[in-house]
Formats: C-alpha cells, sequence, structure tokens
C-alpha cells in the first residue's frame, strides 16, 4: 500500500448530531431523576417537620399531665387538703393522701377512709352529718358532697325514686331526704331503721325494737316470727320479717324494702348471743 495513506492525522468521520441528542436525552433523563429525588427529599423534610411538630405537642402535652399530677388539685374526694399534700392514685383504685407533716389518708374504692398519723396511730375516720371526716388530731377535712352519696343497693333501700341518692353518714348508716319532708336513716351494724316525721316525730323500726318518739305505735306478732306495726299518728305501717328486712308502707305513698347484711345469729340485738328466737304468739 502506498505510504502517503499512513502520513497525516486520521480524521474519525461520525454523526456528532446524532451523539448530541443521544447526550441530550440523557441529561433531560438526568435531570428527570434528580427533580424526583429532589422532591422526594423536600417531602421527607416537610413529613419530618410535621413529624417533629407533633412530638413537640406531645412532648408538651405529656409534660403539662406530669405538672398536673405533680401538682394535683383534685383531691377527690375531699374539697380540700392542706398546702403541701401530695396525690397517688393506687393499684386498687383507692387513693393515698400524704400531707406534709407526714400524716398518711387513705381512701379505698368501697369508700372507707382511714387515716396513719406521724406516730403510727391508725384510725377509719366516718363522715359526720355535715360531710366531714375528723382526724385523731382534732383537723377536720370537708368531703364532696357526690363521695357520701351511694347506690339504693349500697344502702339496702329498694323502691326509692330514681333522683333520691342515700347519703352516708358514717360507716355502716345512711340517711335519705324523701318527699313530704320525711327523713330516713338506715343503721345497718344495729339492723335499725328510723323514719322522721315533719312534725317532729320518729318512729324506730327492727326486729327486737318498735316503737314510736312522740307517737304511738300498734305493733302485732305474724306467724314466722315477723312483726307488724302501724304508727298512728304519722301513718307508716309495714312488718318486719325475722331476719330483720323492714318492709314499710310510707305515708307519702313509698312502698320501701330495707335490707341488712346477712344476720349473724341475734336477731338484730347485738348484745345477744343465742341462736334466734322464734315468736310463735299471734295478736291482733
Amino acid at each position: 500500500m502506498p505510504e502517503e495513506f499512513y502520513s497525516g492525522t486520521v480524521i474519525e468521520e461520525t454523526d456528532s448530531g446524532e451523539n448530541h441528542y443521544a447526550l441530550k436525552g440523557i441529561e433531560e433523563k438526568l435531570s428527570g431523576i434528580m427533580s424526583i429525588l429532589q422532591a422526594g427529599h423536600d417531602a421527607s423534610q416537610t413529613i419530618r417537620e410535621q413529624a417533629e411538630e407533633v412530638l413537640d405537642a406531645h412532648r408538651q402535652s405529656a409534660q403539662e399531665y406530669l405538672n398536673k399530677l405533680n401538682n394535683d388539685q383534685d383531691f377527690h374526694p375531699f374539697v380540700t387538703m392542706p398546702a403541701g399534700t401530695t396525690v397517688r392514685d393506687l393499684p386498687d383504685g383507692g387513693r393515698l393522701f400524704v400531707m406534709a407533716d407526714g400524716i398518711f389518708v387513705r381512701t379505698s374504692p368501697e369508700g372507707v377512709i382511714f387515716a396513719v398519723m406521724d406516730d403510727g396511730e391508725a384510725a377509719v375516720l366516718d363522715p359526720v352529718r355535715s360531710g366531714k371526716v375528723t382526724l385523731p388530731d382534732g383537723r377536720e377535712l370537708m368531703l364532696k358532697p357526690e363521695a357520701v352519696r351511694v347506690t339504693h343497693e349500697a344502702a339496702g333501700i329498694e323502691g326509692l325514686p330514681l333522683d333520691i341518692d342515700p347519703n352516708q353518714t358514717a360507716q355502716g348508716r345512711y340517711r335519705v331526704e324523701l318527699p313530704g319532708g320525711y327523713r330516713l336513716d338506715v343503721l345497718q351494724s344495729e339492723r335499725t331503721a328510723m323514719i322522721g316525721n315533719p312534725a317532729g316525730t320518729s318512729v324506730v323500726l327492727g326486729i327486737s325494737r318498735i316503737e314510736g318518739v312522740g307517737e304511738d305505735i300498734e305493733v302485732r306478732l305474724v306467724p314466722g316470727g315477723a312483726k307488724g306495726f302501724t304508727a298512728m299518728e304519722s301513718g307508716h305501717k309495714g312488718v318486719i320479717e325475722a331476719d330483720g328486712t323492714i318492709h314499710v308502707t310510707m305515708a307519702n305513698g313509698l312502698d320501701l324494702v330495707i335490707h341488712f347484711p346477712d344476720d349473724d345469729g341475734s336477731n338484730g340485738d347485738p348484745d345477744s348471743g343465742n341462736s334466734p328466737g322464734s315468736i310463735c304468739e299471734e295478736r291482733d
């Protein structure tokens, strides 16, 4: 082959326009991919910022809740407590109040309240009629009204209007204000009920004690150990079963049944050590 074919600059002949368009297409694809990636990054950043805002809100809410726990002013069932008292909710549903001077007051889910003094003395605190409990050192704590209200079943009273709730006045003692100015007190430990009348008289009802205060009561024996009664002035009447259950038709028209806890065999007499007696006499 002649030498001139090997001398000079070698020039490759290509179609530069085709390559240009190919590179341009790749560039556009890469640019599109970058746009998608950037959009994803921007979206992720927005989500992160929104999530951080939500977390900050949760942190603030949690801190406010903790602050409320640490400075709890909800002293239920008490209206208020001495300054510096801390409150803890107990696993059984009760609450523990620790006073600044080291005295403990505990409430149970059943409503029993007791205190442990700084010398270790423990005492059950019974609500008084004014809705207060008194600590052994003489200080008084006011209870919220709803704290001394109990269900009809807890008081053992059937037949009460639905809008009337008994109030617990002491452990095992309940009071109900009834229409017409009547008042009913139930003393579960004594297995006794007392009706207070608008005129100021009272009727005391129990299997071992039926009497009137300020009025006469007619009592009759019923077969099976029950007793019937009629209050001559106020007009209440009914029957007391041998186990102490009281059925009373009141002068205001209410028919009530008052139940007591299982009998201990004393026939309602706390001083009796004998088994229940039988009343076999019937009088008209």
